[in-house]
């Protein structure tokens, strides 16, 4: 089933209302970047994965939610849904928490991190593999932004203490370009700023998406990523305009060294 044009729904919500002692594991997998909604929504393989491993949501930014009572096994659902994925992680990132619903039809966050629902309904559930694939995908780009940095730390040491970075040309697009790949999908696809498209049909689960996302911290670590993002931004700018300041002076170099050819040759033409 489509709940939007960005993520499908598998399977169905359960037909018992999962307990504090049979909970409901979600758990959401980050298979690669980007995976094809439409294809894996028509998908035979996936739809009978998903009729025997629970609620699934498959969401276009590369993130599956598994949602199935505890000890169910999702492991064929999240390989069927593999197949749909464009330039897969070399490490799936994974973000999961326990759900139940409480006596007192209230939504919540126990101290343990288990999440209480005040109903086991898609919606709800929807709202809460939403924040779990948000998360997945800022843990992902949190390692990316810290490798980045970590690889740019010689750079600027060379910088400081030479005055000048060795780093090749390819080598700064494609730092370049991880960065902002990694913009993009914070921004763009991903949207971690944003409402969830669920809770313009259901203000009455404001109040658990405002505590989920306080549970998960999406805003504050969405405003460092940005913040790292425009740090890192500026000093691929830095470098790009060194690579250039590199190619000009080689340019320079091969000018002057074809007129130097050409004078040493017209001397010795001359001499003969």
């Amino acid at each position: 089933m489509i709940v939007s044009p960005d993520v499908i729904a598998l399977g169905a919500p359960p037909s018992a209302a999962p307990t504090r002692a049979q909970p409901l594991i979600a758990t959401a997998w980050l298979l690669g970047a980007r995976i094809r909604t439409k294809d894996a929504g028509e998908c035979p393989a996936l739809a009978q994965a998903a009729r025997s491993g629970g609620l699934a949501f498959v969401f276009r930014f590369g993130v599956i939610v598994t949602i199935a009572p505890r000890g169910v096994p999702t492991d064929a659902l999240v390989e069927a849904c593999a197949r749909h994925v464009e330039d897969p992680a070399a490490q799936r990132e994974h973000e999961g928490a326990a759900l139940f619903v409480t006596a007192e039809q209230t939504d919540r966050i126990s101290g343990e991190g288990d999440i209480a629902l005040a109903g086991a309904d898609e919606d709800r559930l929807l709202l809460v593999a939403t924040v779990l694939a948000r998360s997945a995908v800022l843990d992902r780009d949190e390692a990316m932004v810290a490798a980045a940095f970590d690889a740019s730390a010689p750079v600027v040491e060379d910088l400081r203490a030479n005055g000048r970075a060795r780093m090749s040309i390819r080598a700064v697009m494609r730092l370049v370009g991880e960065v902002l790949a990694a913009r993009h999908r914070v921004t763009g696809m991903v949207q971690v700023d944003e409402r969830p498209d669920v809770l313009w049909d259901n203000p009455q689960l404001d109040r658990l998406y405002a505590r989920l996302e306080n549970e998960y911290e999406l805003k504050e670590r969405a405003d460092v990523l940005n913040t790292k993002f425009s740090a890192l931004g500026d000093f691929a700018d830095a470098l790009v305009e060194i690579a250039r300041d590199k190619r000009a002076v080689r340019l320079e170099v091969a000018v002057i060294a074809l007129i130097a050819l050409e004078i040493v040759l017209n001397l010795l033409g001359a001499m003969h």
